[in-house]
């Protein structure tokens, strides 16, 4: 009686079905852990939603003379976070190990990011040129959207930049070659 092999076996070089769902599982597995290990820590996302909460808050609770200070503050703690993350030891400190390859983030992602970017600018120019035509009667209004921003920020930090993460690498959702580099 002769027994029906599978095309995979000690002979053949191809996995099995099983063997190859397995493996799949693993690589997805492996992929969500390197975009883990791409985001900050949980507390880089809490540290800038209090500092932005505080930021927007001041001139409610301090006076109009906090906002000369509280945007330079601002200004040079992102510029101080952004020399961090281009450094081995800064990155790590901050618990973001790895980092995408430039080449594997998308040029339209790119092209969008840069968009959106030059439109808050342009938008904060706005407000600033405009607000002293604006009579706002909301009492600590700079409060109520420090506090929404900077919790959204607190709370959603990670999440968010996974999901941009996965969105900005060419064919994030795809398993295949790593896309992340382990060295600095």
């Amino acid at each position: 009686m002769s027994s029906t092999s599978s095309p995979s076996g000690p002979d053949d070089p191809r996995p099995s079905a099983a063997e190859a769902a397995r493996a799949l599982r693993d690589m997805d597995r492996h992929r969500d852990q390197v975009y883990d290990s791409a985001t900050n820590s949980r507390w880089v996302s809490v540290l800038f939603g209090v500092v932005l909460g505080a930021g927007f808050a001041a001139p409610d609770f301090v006076g109009q003379e906090a906002a000369g200070w509280t945007s330079p503050a601002i200004a040079i703690l992102t510029v101080g976070y952004v020399a961090l993350l281009n450094t081995r030891s800064g990155s790590a400190m901050l618990g973001q190990p790895v980092r995408p390859r430039r080449e594997d983030i998308s040029a339209p992602f790119r092209r969008y990011a840069l968009l959106t970017l030059l439109a808050v600018v342009l938008a904060g120019v706005a407000l600033q040129l405009l607000q002293p035509d604006w009579h706002l009667d909301v009492p600590y209004w700079r409060t109520a959207v420090g506090v929404v921003g900077g919790g959204a920020l607190a709370v959603f930090g990670p999440r968010w930049q996974r999901a941009l993460l996965k969105v900005a690498v060419r064919g994030g959702n795809r398993t295949g070659s790593s896309t992340v580099d382990a060295t600095r």
